[in-house]
Order: structure tokens, then sequence, then C-alpha cells
């Protein structure tokens, strides 16, 4: 009778360790599915913020070109740094880009990238920034006097020039891609800046 009860405790014993060490197991292999998870989504986060901050160079970049263009429509004295090679102006674009900006288009329909993402489609503006693949596009919306500004001088009045700026930025290696639309008020003054009216997207 005591045999059979040893025994029985020993298999009561056995089963128990068994039992621990699968818990045991289990909690080992969630707490390294969890490790992984963690550091998938910490790369995927580093990638959008990368992609963001490529587009908001770009959109630092358009208000430029928006200032420089509207000093210096020809884009022959200043704002001739901006074309290619050195500049993110494309010399194919320049009339367009110039349009866009003078007023002449407005609402123009062409975009920095096609439905899919990544092909570009008449971009005012093309750069590369970290690793990813920029495009830019500059709509000019609409102008309005800004009241009062002909007290000084009658026969040159001030004028706010709203403009769109969309960005796109994708990284072909790993297929991120990243967009920034914000509205600008730019004085058509020589001199004046921009200021940012609002984000669109």
């Amino acid at each position: 009778m005591k045999s059979e009860l040893a025994s029985d405790e020993r298999g009561t014993s056995f089963m128990t360790v068994m039992l621990l060490i699968l818990i045991i197991g289990a909690l080992g292999v969630a707490a390294l599915t969890m490790t992984g998870m963690e550091n998938s989504m910490a790369g995927a986060i580093r990638m959008v913020e990368e992609g963001t901050d490529a587009a908001e160079a770009c959109v630092g970049t358009a208000v430029r070109a928006i200032r420089l263009t509207i000093d210096d429509p020809q884009m022959t004295g200043p704002a001739a740094v901006l074309l290619a090679p050195q500049g993110p102006v494309p010399v194919g674009n320049q009339a367009v880009f110039t349009q866009e900006i003078n007023g002449t288009l407005r609402n123009n329909g062409d975009v920095a990238v096609q439905a899919d993402g990544r092909t570009k489609q008449n971009p005012n503006l093309e750069m590369n920034v970290n690793g990813y693949a920029v495009y830019g596009d500059i709509d000019f919306l609409y102008s309005k006097r800004r009241t009062g500004s002909d007290f000084g001088d009658q026969d040159h009045p001030a004028y706010d020039q709203y403009y769109r700026v969309d960005c796109v930025a994708a990284n072909a290696a790993t297929g991120a891609t990243s967009r920034v639309i914000v509205t600008f008020d730019c004085l058509n003054t020589t001199g004046e800046g921009c200021m940012k009216r609002g984000d669109n997207g």
C-alpha cells in the first residue's frame, strides 16, 4: 500500500513539473513575440516619421521657391538657383512652374504623383531626401487685395496670394509613402514672406 501511494505521488509531481515547464515556455514565447511586434511597430513609426520629415522638407523648399519666383518671375536672377540640376525645379517644367507661381495657371490639374503614389506626373519640385524620392506640386489658388495696402502707394497695392503646396515622399526600398498638403498666404510685395494657413491633409 505504501509503495502504491509513493508511485502515485511521483506521477503527480511529474505532471506538476511538466505543466509548470509548459506554462513557462508559453510565457517565454509570448514575451519573444511581443518584443518582435514592438520592434516592428517602432520601425514602422520611424519610417513614417522619416517620410513625413522628407515631405516637410519639400514644403519648406516650395515656400522658398515661391518667394524667389515672386521676386524674380523670369528666373534669371536669384531664382535661377531653383532650376535643375542644382535646384529642385525640373528645367522642362520651368514655364508651367512660373505660370503657377504668378497666377496665370490657377488651380492647375497637375499633381505631384499619380494615383499609384510612385509615378511622377509633371511635378514642380523633384528632390531626394534621406533615401526618399520627393515630388512637390505648387498650385496658385487665388489672390485678394490686402485692405489698406494702397495707403502708402496707390499705384501698387499689395495682394495676398494663396498657394497650395502638396508634397509626397516615397521610399522605393520599403514602399513607405508620406504626404503633406499645406496652404500658404504670400504677399506679392518683394521681400515679404509667406504665412502658413493650415494643413490640408
